[in-house]
């Protein structure tokens, strides 16, 4: 189909929400019609697709394909703003502030709303990269009146998903969440399940803000959602750049909560698409945190990460860049160059205007004192900041730096450390979250044992609250030997049961000494300074080799989730809490390099089973107490591990459908009713029991039996009699199927990694 200037033009004139919403059938069309010079009116759309894609480089190269011819019409003002927020996105302030100012000039005699909107929401952006804070408040009010007067609900939901980043570097999280909460609402079913790039750009904005109210799974399921809606489009478009903001906003997600495999995947995979599309920015928020998540592993990395990031933005992005390089090199014992960064950082002319850099300066500066009194200070300001910015999660952080690190004569009780910790623990953030380079990672590090092995979530030697490098072992067999001793829980084992393992296919008298060799470069990994026995960490004679003192993270988590479920059958007070603490231990599956290794499986299992025990018992001890968050929280828990327990899946729905979330609780039954479908079981009918009931709590049992549920087809709204809005997936007459389902459960063995983060 040939697209005409003429009829291009009248679509764009109207200022309706089409004009959004068509936009990715006019890149289809437009590719392979359009010629050049190319008119203002088809200009300004190509234009701002591609700027809603997240492809500035492309929304320039149409900028520079579209005759301009000065006349100030509001085509032209348009594309002139356009062009300016796409060279914001490329980290070219000068540009975008030149054409900038060429729109606004234009503007004083155009009173075309959408014209209005679009350059003063660019014209805030720039006044804020560059630390202008009136002036951008200024234009985001202009912005917002203009929005308003129009009438155009996609353009209000444009001007609020533009300006919600500079919003939530001042604090206005909370708003920020309810208003993207209200303009997505206006549009339910307007756009017809078609995937509008706008509408997958707000989702991520609306997830950066529960993510930083410390809402982690509603953030999860912000990005999770714009994700898959980025790739049906990026498929209909050939196009596999798009959604990089998701996987972005992913990877902070993970590691906030401490998921840093899932979150160093989701940010790879933004790097690459960022690099194809020329989103500085973004490409700088990617690299900055696969920084973040290098540090322990490799610091040299990281910090070359780093360095990358604050070289190709501006802004806020540039600020958390120049602190990552910070926390890096305070990690790798260089306070000087900590220190130095974060006065770069508070130079930089965004600081001026954002609580949330301010506050996450003080944080790098007091951590680089020696002096525990000014430190305390400092973190005191850090903290009064991020409460000020509606960061509750930040709170907590500080809040428990400045418990364990309170000068001695003033130290806090234990019970405040303790109590500090689980406010943190209560935002679903677990203590591999101070593996990532930060404030917590600093904190930590002088609470580690002299050494330690940890195996949940990968193998890795902790020496004195630092990682062991790679360099240090002296061959790859030697880190086999502590990795088969921890999985046989450390107990003795023969010199022939080890040499079998290690040198399978080898004559075993040939591999005795090449044993020894090993043995000698694990106890010299733990001990290089030789400070304890021999013995102390590994024992050996003639026969058997064991492990003696020392400290294994997955050990550590099956004696406190023992005593945890020990407890809870015993007693309810404190079980709770209890329950949690233990949970929190673990970090992801044993040994999770060695997914096919025989000798690794016995422990990675019983781990597994252990922890789908502690999820399935405090979801049950939240649902009890009420507490509908906690509950949420840990069946989705177990559902990421094992998608297909159904007491979890039924659970979820009918907490849902108590809290009259009705939409979210039919989208999980048709999740369920999937899963069921596949390991062919029947699903049961969708839940309506009260609460209170066994039903209602998913507690089990064919709630069939219990007679508790009504059929969906009398439940769920607009079914039609006697059918099911489900289709095949409704339980009715046919085949017989397996009336248990106990035996119908798979355990899945990996965390949720989003679709397309595998790199």
């Amino acid at each position: 189909m040939t697209i005409t200037p003429t009829e291009e033009s009248g679509r764009a004139a109207g200022g309706t929400g089409e004009d959004w919403t068509a936009a990715p059938d006019l890149l289809r069309r437009a590719a392979r019609s359009w010629t050049d010079p190319m008119e203002p009116a088809l200009g300004q759309r190509l234009g701002m697709t591609y700027q809603l894609l997240g492809e500035p480089a492309r929304a320039l190269d149409i900028h520079r394909r579209t005759a301009l011819a000065g006349t100030g019409t509001p085509d032209e003002i348009t594309s002139l703003a356009w062009a300016a927020a796409a060279h914001c996105a490329r980290g070219r302030l000068r540009p975008a502030r030149a054409l900038g100012q060429l729109a606004l000039r234009a503007l004083r005699h155009c009173c075309d709303p959408r014209a209005q909107a679009v350059t003063h929401t660019t014209a805030a952006t720039i006044a804020a990269l560059e630390g202008h804070g009136r002036l951008a408040g200024h234009h985001a009010d202009r912005a917002g009146e203009a929005a308003r007067s129009s009438g155009d609900a996609m353009l209000q939901l444009f001007v609020h998903t533009s300006l919600a980043a500079e919003r939530l570097e001042h604090g206005a999280c909370q708003d920020v969440c309810d208003t993207l909460d209200t303009a997505l609402r206006a549009l339910d079913g307007s756009h017809d399940g078609v995937d509008v790039p706008l509408v997958l750009l707000a989702r991520c904005r609306r997830g950066a803000a529960h993510l930083a109210l410390g809402e982690l799974d509603r953030a999860l399921t912000d990005f999770t959602d714009a994700l898959d809606g980025y790739q049906r489009l990026g498929e209909s478009l050939e196009s596999g750049q798009l959604g990089a903001a998701a996987l972005v906003g992913l990877g902070d997600a993970h590691r906030e909560r401490g998921d840093l495999g899932p979150a160093r995947a989701a940010y790879q995979e933004a790097v690459v698409r960022t690099e194809r599309s020329g989103d500085a920015q973004l490409l700088a928020s990617a690299l900055t945190g696969l920084a973040l998540t290098r540090c322990t592993d490799a610091p040299g990395t990281a910090a070359v990460l780093a360095r990358r990031a604050a070289d190709g933005c501006v802004g806020p992005q540039r600020i958390r860049a120049l602190l990552a390089g910070g926390w890096i090199a305070l990690a790798d014992n260089r306070p000087e160059t900590a220190a130095e960064a974060a006065r770069q950082a508070a130079g930089e002319p965004a600081a001026r205007i954002s609580r949330t850099a301010c506050a996450e300066i003080l944080e790098l500066e007091a951590m680089c004192l020696a002096d525990g009194q000014a430190r305390q200070r400092l973190l005191d300001d850090a903290e009064a900041l991020w409460a000020t910015a509606q960061r509750p999660l930040a709170v907590a952080r500080v809040a428990v730096a400045r418990a364990r690190l309170r000068p001695a004569p003033t130290r806090s009780p234990v019970h405040a450390l303790r109590e500090a910790t689980l406010w943190l623990r209560q935002f679903g953030v677990s203590p591999a979250a101070a593996e990532a380079a930060g404030l917590l990672n600093r904190v930590m590090a002088d609470q580690e044992p002299c050494v330690s092995v940890r195996v949940l979530g990968g193998f890795r030697v902790i020496r004195d609250g630092v990682p062991v490098g790679a360099e240090e072992w002296q061959s790859k067999k030697a880190r086999d030997l502590l990795k088969v001793l921890v999985a046989r829980r450390g107990l003795p084992t023969s010199r022939e049961v080890l040499i079998d393992t290690l040198w399978p296919d080898e004559d075993p008298a040939r591999c005795a000494n090449r044993l020894s060799v090993a043995l000698s470069t694990v106890r010299l990994v733990l001990d290089p300074g030789r400070r304890m026995p021999q013995d102390h960490f590994v024992t050996a004679d003639k026969h058997v080799v064991g492990l003696a003192q020392l400290r294994v993270d997955v050990q550590e988590f099956l004696v406190a989730a023992r005593h945890a479920v020990g407890g809870a059958q015993r007693t309810g007070s404190g079980a709770f809490a209890s329950l949690a603490a233990a949970e929190e231990l673990y970090r992801g599956d044993v040994l999770e390099g060695e997914p096919y290794a025989p000798w690794a499986a016995g422990l990675r299992e019983e781990a597994q089973a252990v922890y789908l025990e502690l999820l399935t018992r405090l979801a049950a001890a939240a649902a009890e107490s009420g507490d509908h968050h906690s509950e949420a929280h840990y069946r989705l828990r177990l559902l990421e591990r094992d998608p297909y327990d159904e007491d979890a899946h039924l659970g979820l729905v009918s907490l849902l459908t108590s809290t009259g979330r009705h939409g979210e609780a039919r989208r999980r039954y048709l999740l369920y009713a999937t899963a069921m479908d596949e390991i062919d079981v029947t699903p049961a009918a969708f839940p309506s029991a009260p609460r209170g009931t066994a039903a209602g709590r998913g507690s089990g049992g064919d709630a069939r039996q219990l007679g508790t549920y009504e059929s969906p087809s009398e439940q769920l709204p607009g079914s039609a009699r006697g059918g099911h809005p489900l289709g095949h997936l409704a339980p009715g007459p046919g085949p017989a199927r397996p009336p248990s389902r106990a035996g119908a459960r798979v355990v899945a063995s990996s965390r949720h990694v989003p679709a397309g983060a595998e790199g």
